[in-house]
């Protein structure tokens, strides 16, 4: 999997509101790719279409940082956003992963899959 593959894959993840079980699977297999040893095997495209399933990938792959999330809920049309960080007490993370949504779940992968990429460049 190539890094504009995974630019897509994140703008699908922040960009839509209706993403599929297939295309959620696309997911997987980007945070697979990105994280070979940290994400489970028994992990399904439908748990990370989930709040807490996207929140249990995060929790295995980067354990012990903060997860900010801010947003409104709004009906059909949210606005989240999510903040990855290994230090929520200083301002000095060498990486941080970002991510938006309108489906919070979403905004938490779109945020994994940005912080991943950035982690295997390193």
């Amino acid at each position: 999997m190539k890094d504009p593959e995974l630019d897509v894959l994140i703008k699908e993840l922040e960009d839509r509101d209706d993403m599929t079980v297939a295309e959620f699977d696309g997911v997987l297999h980007a945070l697979a790719f990105l994280l070979p040893k940290k994400l489970s095997k028994a992990v399904t495209a439908d748990q990370i279409a989930t709040t807490d399933g996207a929140v249990l990938v995060v929790d295995n792959a980067y354990p012990n940082w903060s997860v900010n999330i801010h947003g409104r809920a709004n009906d059909k049309d949210g606005h989240w956003r999510c903040t990855l960080r290994e230090n929520d007490g200083r301002d000095n993370d060498a990486v941080i992963g970002l991510g938006s949504s309108p489906i919070l779940s979403q905004a938490i992968l779109a945020a994994t899959l940005r912080l991943s990429m950035l982690q295997k460049e390193k």
